[in-house]
């Protein structure tokens, strides 16, 4: 393994449910974690929901089929983050949530344990923040009770600070390209600012 990325076996051995605030700066590096990511969880005979663009995926997908098998390749759903995230034409966080509680309760009838990772993009929507941190405050009250791990990932250069420090409000961890970390604050005092 690359030393630049980050080691998830040892990171996320002790977790039975984890929300990760993932801030990238670098393509090459993020593209690595994530790979790290899905083969972790394929490897502790997980079900891996990874949300990604269409210009990232294909990249991710070709490192996979290298160290993977067809039959764990299976272990892997992944979905556009573009019908992900604006199924109804826009960033609707209720419409969102639903969608995920399907998935992730369809990975989990039979008992196995799920994590998931999605890439979180938007063009120009009024309110566009918010609506954001409405949806990740619901997944942070959500992913401990499922015993879900997540990472939500977002490109250094679109989130302002401000957004970036809300954001970490709504999240117990928070990783950059080559670190990851908990967070120990208050939750509540800045994301509802």
């Amino acid at each position: 393994m690359n030393q630049e990325t980050i080691d998830f076996t040892e990171t996320l051995c002790q977790m039975e449910g984890a929300h990760i605030f993932y801030l990238t700066e670098k393509t090459e590096l993020y593209i690595s974690n994530a790979v790290s990511y899905i083969i972790d969880g394929v490897q502790k005979g997980e079900r891996v929901l990874f949300v990604e663009n269409s210009r990232l995926y294909p990249k991710i997908e070709k490192k996979l089929k290298q160290l993977l098998t067809a039959e764990e390749m299976e272990f892997l759903l992944y979905i556009n983050n573009f019908d992900f995230y604006w199924r109804k034409g826009n960033f609707h966080p209720e419409a969102i949530l639903d969608y995920f509680e399907k998935v992730v309760g369809s990975f989990t009838a039979d008992g196995r344990q799920c994590r998931t990772w999605g890439h979180i993009e938007w063009g120009s929507q009024e309110d566009i923040e918010e609506k954001i941190l409405t949806y990740e405050k619901e997944i942070d009250l959500r992913v401990p009770h499922k015993q879900v791990i997540s990472v939500c990932a977002y490109d250094a250069l679109r989130v302002s600070d401000q957004l970036s420090e809300r954001l970490m409000h709504c999240h117990g961890y928070f990783m950059k390209d080559n670190s990851i970390a908990a967070l120990t604050f208050s939750k509540d005092s800045v994301a509802r600012k």
